[in-house]
């Protein structure tokens, strides 16, 4: 007999169950200081996560768009680029987004990967990349810039662990990223906002519509009286939500535009990618 096959909000339901099961169990102060030492043998403050907003309302720096800024400057810095099609998505049949707009890997652990086992994984040039960051962009993907030991691990390059970083372009309907939402603790952890960020809602110009809960997937909304609130625990602040609020609601704004040199020095410190 043929295994009945799971649809895509099932086998999220599914995995989202296992991953509150372990989150509650890493609350204990016991499991957690063992999973601090298995997962992170030289501590979780060598991982570092970031989505890049990808919105109007942060305008441009140096003549461009923000995320586009951030992603050029790692791309142009490393050493060897692997694209990669989206495994998320093409684990759910995603029908929203383009499957080959998936992971960017750099660095040298990026040169040690066996391309052959990962769909549509191959090396590229800084302008192939480059030309991707603006098809992914125009797609409504968000930019994730990650030195994770996860990832490390999964692609089996864990010797490269600190020359190895990735650029993800994380859908809201697919990505393992999205999993996170019904357990945000677990995000948190590692996954941070870039500094100086904030979002805000106009209340006057909400309708409570709930168009922005679709596409946030860090559980960063919460409504409020029929009005969208942000929940600032939560949110990473990627802008998805003002990019499709039809009431221009939502405005996303940066206090300084330093901050992108903060952040590049943040990820400098965790992972060397120019080999």
């Amino acid at each position: 007999m043929k295994k009945n096959k799971l649809k895509p909000i099932e086998r999220n339901t599914r995995k989202a169950n296992i991953i509150k099961f372990l989150a509650r169990l890493g609350k204990l102060p016991l499991i957690s200081w063992i999973y601090e030492k298995i997962a992170y043998p030289e501590g979780s403050e060598t991982q570092t996560g970031t989505p890049i907003p990808v919105n109007i309302s942060l305008g441009t720096y140096e003549d461009q768009i923000l995320h586009y800024k951030v992603t050029e400057y790692f791309i142009k810095k490393a050493g060897t680029i692997v694209l990669m099609d989206c495994p998320c998505r093409i684990s759910n049949k995603c029908e929203n987004h383009d499957v080959s707009l998936g992971c960017t890997w750099l660095g040298k652990g990026a040169a040690k990967m066996n391309l052959s086992k990962f769909p549509g994984a191959r090396i590229v040039t800084k302008e192939e990349a480059l030309e991707r960051e603006q098809l992914a962009y125009e797609n409504g993907l968000v930019p994730h810039l990650g030195k994770l030991r996860e990832d490390a691990r999964r692609y089996h390059v864990l010797d490269y662990e600190h020359e190895f970083m990735s650029i993800c372009h994380c859908c809201s309907c697919c990505c393992i990223v999205s999993l996170m939402k019904y357990d945000p603790e677990i995000l948190n952890q590692i996954v941070k906002r870039m500094e100086g960020v904030e979002v805000r809602v106009n209340s006057e110009r909400c309708v409570g519509c709930g168009t922005c809960f679709e596409v946030c997937i860090y559980n960063g909304l919460q409504m409020t009286n029929n009005k969208t609130n942000i929940n600032s625990t939560n949110c990473k602040g990627c802008g998805r939500c003002e990019r499709v609020c039809p009431q221009e609601a939502i405005t996303v704004t940066i206090d300084d535009y330093s901050r992108i040199d903060e952040l590049v020095t943040r990820f400098e410190k965790r992972v060397d990618i120019s080999g």
